[in-house]
């Protein structure tokens, strides 16, 4: 069985042997070096494999044609010249201060202008540019390739001082603004970021530039669909159903669920986060790998700094103008960010008022992006948790709502503005989970889902929410569905509650419980 590739970012490692499992994007990459724009960029979320694919644009450009045998550029017409390659990742680059940027770049672009026994002497970044430029093309008689990821760094990453942020943004615009003069010695030109600061000169000043962050044709340049999943992690899925007894289909599922649903276009396709993918196939067990690696920090102290801009989780829509572009470093728009970074994604469009509908990608984000909001909005330590614990396991009920519903006070209210019962169900997890409550969501039965689960040493929890409804009719759902039976078996008895939510005090509004047997008889109202 093939190796995976995690955290991998060098295609030749990947393919030199042929040991690790490999998704084949060069089918990509021949499309944008034959369309020939002069300078192309895409914005995704971290950890989505945007440095991985401008590695294999490395590859390909250099001419390494042997590395890419068995994969679609090999196969093709493409022609193989090679060209100098200028590679500028600025994650490596140092952007504490203005100064420190500058200084960095300057020394980034004299090791790359050695490597080529090329001179630059000054101690202007702009001047270095177009000098490695040029110097390069004229010696080797070629124009140049380059490829910049995470252009954004120095400016995302010090959003907590915003004069810093604009000192380091006005040295980018400059810098980027080099590469017009140099165009007749340029090839190609690829930029990788996660988010898009309009500001910068190399939106504003490269009129020529193709953005194909939203372009159908690319929606799934980077990350897995479910066809690659299917076809390329054959050997990984059958080890995952011999290890843990399920089907095909129940893996499929769950990796669907957790780690899907990532939709960056008008068009119906979707993809897999990769990292998250591949974890999943190595550990062989859905958890939030995303978020302990990928999530960027400056989203939370965005959403800490303006509590007042918190967007609601569902029901979000804008047009892609809005989505696209981030003009002001003092007060980001909170729906722009959490689109670029990954948090929300678009669910669907409407052609007749061109306006996009964000959600949630998957459970993975979702439970990622609320644990964050709870750790920064309410507090919970060991007397808090213990407490409610108590509450359950003395089935005192009317004290563990009135806590929940304190609890809920301390969020911004923007957060339920169009809230649904999913909003507040995850709201709910994510709290109870932080308790250290044993709490599952969306456990299946053979006739529906249920909102919440959560085991008691001596008590199964059933809840079920509603909004704007009832809990007479939460636990009536409950009842016709049948959703304690799978429970019957725990020799424990089983507490049913039904919640209701209201919109207008965006809160719990009422609820109702009921005590029943371990074999499901009903004992008492709780």
């Amino acid at each position: 069985m093939k190796k995976l590739p995690i955290g991998i970012q060098s295609l030749s490692k990947i393919l030199a042997n042929r040991d690790y499992v490999y998704v084949d994007k060069t089918g990509f990459a021949k499309k944008l070096i034959d369309e020939g724009a002069p300078y192309y960029f895409i914005s995704r979320p971290r950890r989505f494999g945007k440095s991985l694919f401008l590695n294999t644009l490395e590859e390909i450009f250099k001419g390494n044609k042997e590395l890419f045998k068995g994969c679609a550029i090999y196969e093709s017409d493409y022609g193989w010249e090679k060209h100098p390659v200028v590679h500028l990742d600025f994650s490596k680059i140092a952007n504490h201060t203005f100064e420190h940027l500058e200084t960095a770049l300057k020394v980034r672009l004299e090791i790359i202008a050695k490597e080529h026994d090329i001179s630059i002497i000054t101690t202007d970044v702009q001047v270095a540019l177009d000098t490695l430029i040029v110097g390069l093309s004229n010696k080797y008689g070629s124009r140049v390739v380059v490829l910049v990821d995470e252009y954004d760094k120095p400016i995302i990453d010090r959003l907590s001082d915003i004069d810093t942020a604009r000192q380091n943004r006005d040295l980018l615009r400059g810098f980027f603004g080099t590469l017009k003069g140099t165009d007749a010695h340029l090839r190609f030109t690829f930029v990788t970021g996660i988010s898009k600061f309009s500001q910068v000169s190399l939106f504003s000043g490269l009129n020529n530039l193709k953005d194909i962050t939203m372009d159908p044709r690319y929606a799934t340049m980077v990350g897995y669909t479910q066809e690659q999943l299917a076809f390329t992690f054959q050997e990984h899925i059958a080890a995952m159903v011999k290890r843990q007894g399920k089907k095909e289909s129940e893996i499929f599922a769950e990796a669907k669920e957790w780690y899907n649903g990532y939709r960056f276009s008008n068009s119906d396709a979707c993809v897999y986060n990769p990292f998250s993918t591949l974890n999943f196939m190595d550990r062989q067990e859905a958890e939030p790998y995303w978020y302990s690696s990928g999530t960027p920090s400056f989203l939370i102290r965005e959403v800490e700094k303006h509590p007042q801009s918190v967007v609601p989780l569902n029901g979000v829509s804008a047009k892609k103008s809005d989505l696209m572009n981030i003009s002001s470093l003092g007060k980001i728009d909170l729906a722009a960010l959490m689109f670029q970074t990954g948090y929300l994604t678009i669910q669907s469009y409407n052609t007749s008022t061109k306006r996009h509908f964000l959600g949630f990608p998957n459970r993975e984000v979702k439970e990622a992006f609320l644990d964050s909001l709870l750790g920064h909005f309410a507090t919970i330590n060991p007397t808090v948790s213990s407490k409610w614990q108590d509450f359950l396991t003395n089935q005192d009920l009317t004290s563990f709502c009135n806590e929940m519903k304190a609890m809920l006070a301390a969020f911004p209210y923007q957060l339920f503005v169009k809230a649904t019962e999913a909003t507040y169900q995850s709201v709910l997890l994510g709290i109870l989970k932080e308790m250290d409550f044993e709490v599952e969501a969306e456990q299946t039965t053979n006739i529906g889902r249920t909102d919440l689960i959560i085991e008691m040493e001596h008590t199964t929890y059933i809840f079920e929410l509603k909004l704007n409804g009832s809990p007479e009719e939460a636990l009536a759902q409950i009842h016709k569905r049948k959703y304690f039976e799978r429970y019957t078996h725990k020799k424990k008895k089983i507490a049913l509650l039904g919640v209701n939510f209201s919109s207008e005090s965006r809160s719990i509004s009422a609820w109702k419980g009921e005590l029943l047997s371990e074999t499901g008889q009903k004992l008492q109202d709780l």
